[in-house]
């Protein structure tokens, strides 16, 4: 996951914490956590989550993690327009390292933010804080193959939980996997392990 909101995307999503305060992300950050997929029955889907730092300074370092990664997050912020007209980069840089692209969404951060309308400074109404349409992302979205565009806030919980499950579904229907039961003191259901990043058949997925 890449730039603007991603660290306090996957805390709420593992941890259920979001951080006002939280600082840039130095390399790379590692998460454990799990999901179901969207399918009935649900199956279990393990995640290592990496969060890669989107600085400059880290890139040599960040991009040997997008090799044989199962999935991507390609995340802006729908405040800032710079983030969203910078994606086209982060992906040209990912398809530089992957020989088979991986499962994209396009994923806006700090939905909350978009109602600042409400908010005054000096008297003044500041007025909407939205600096990307969701029509231009949704098309953004389909020009690069991404599964699906979901519009999320950290703060108010807003689309993390779907955005892993849509993903989790994807990956668990289009990737090598071992399936087993319980582990790790943790019981119920199938447990989707992927083990290899080569795809199956496909059997399509979207949002």
């Amino acid at each position: 996951m890449w730039v603007w909101g991603k660290s306090n995307l996957s805390s709420r999503f593992c941890d259920n914490a979001y951080f006002d305060d939280i600082v840039p992300t130095i390399g790379v950050d590692f998460k454990y956590c799990q999901t179901t997929t969207l399918e009935t029955p649900p199956r279990t889907v393990r995640f290592q989550v990496w969060d890669t730092s989107g600085q400059d300074r880290f890139l040599t370092l960040t991009t040997a993690y997008y090799r044989n990664c199962h999935g991507v997050f390609m995340c802006f912020d729908v405040t800032n327009r710079s983030s969203f007209e910078g994606l086209q980069a982060w992906y040209e840089r990912l398809q530089s390292q992957c020989t088979v692209m991986p499962p994209l969404i396009l994923i806006a951060c700090k939905l909350d933010l978009v109602e600042c309308n409400a908010l005054r400074k000096e008297g003044t109404v500041l007025g909407s804080c939205r600096q990307v349409e969701r029509s231009e992302a949704d098309a953004w979205a389909k020009q690069h193959n991404c599964l699906c565009y979901l519009e999320t806030s950290a703060r108010n919980n807003v689309n993390i939980t779907e955005a892993f499950q849509h993903l989790a579904t994807y990956v668990a229907n289009n990737t090598s996997q071992v399936l087993g039961g319980a582990s790790h003191g943790r019981s119920g259901g199938n447990v989707v392990r992927l083990t290899s990043a080569e795809p199956r058949a496909k059997r399509r997925w979207r949002c």
